[in-house]
């Protein structure tokens, strides 16, 4: 009997030994990305509630939809667009989860997005890539998304697709119910902006 409670009270040393050395790992791990990656943060590219509050943008939103043209364009910079996600955000977060900032990284074809979400006292930037192919589409997509510097697709493989299409299926919904008063024909990423291109229906 000694020998059993002896052998048990090993196997519980042992296991949470492994679950202490495997919580180090990413708990180090995140800690050393994070002190890199707000090392190199650009501050124009960051965006906040105090962001938001300057920013209004329903001037080119309403030309882009009552224009006269055939076709017309609505650009929208860095910080107009990261207020739009970030609003969005903040009315689809759940109680005790807050959205603390974003900061995004544009490049043409390409933009990261980085969001710092916060529950009670803990909080972990979370991020994914927004692509856009070089054909005239309005269809974006994601290829990842990250915790710090672990991506969530070791865990959850069908995540990226679930968020895939539910892309489509917005920006399919967005033209067939002209809730911008325009069929968006093509979006375009920039290093600087985020274009995109409607025409009368």
């Amino acid at each position: 009997m000694k020998k059993f409670f002896f052998s048990l009270l090993i196997f519980i040393a042992s296991l949470l030994l492994i679950v202490s050395i495997i919580f180090g790992y990413f708990f180090f791990r995140y800690r050393g990305w994070e002190k890199e990656f707000l090392s190199q943060i650009n501050e124009e590219n960051v965006i906040d509630r105090e962001v938001i509050k300057g920013k209004d943008f329903n001037k080119k939103i309403t030309q882009f939809s009552l224009s006269l043209k055939d076709v017309e364009s609505l650009e929208l910079n860095v910080q107009e667009v990261g207020s739009v996600i970030l609003s969005v955000l903040d009315s689809y977060a759940k109680e005790g989860i807050s959205i603390e900032e974003m900061y995004i990284v544009p490049s043409d074809s390409v933009w990261d997005i980085y969001v710092k979400i916060k529950y009670q006292k803990f909080s972990v930037w979370v991020s994914t890539d927004v692509n856009k192919d070089s054909v005239q589409s309005a269809q974006v997509y994601i290829k990842d998304i990250k915790v710090g510097p672990f991506s969530v697709s070791m865990f959850n493989s069908k995540l990226v697709s679930t968020i895939n299409t539910g892309i489509a299926d917005s920006i399919v919904t967005l033209n067939e119910n002209g809730l911008v008063g325009r069929y968006i024909e093509n979006i375009e990423l920039t290093s600087e902006s985020v274009v995109i291109k409607g025409s009368i229906y």
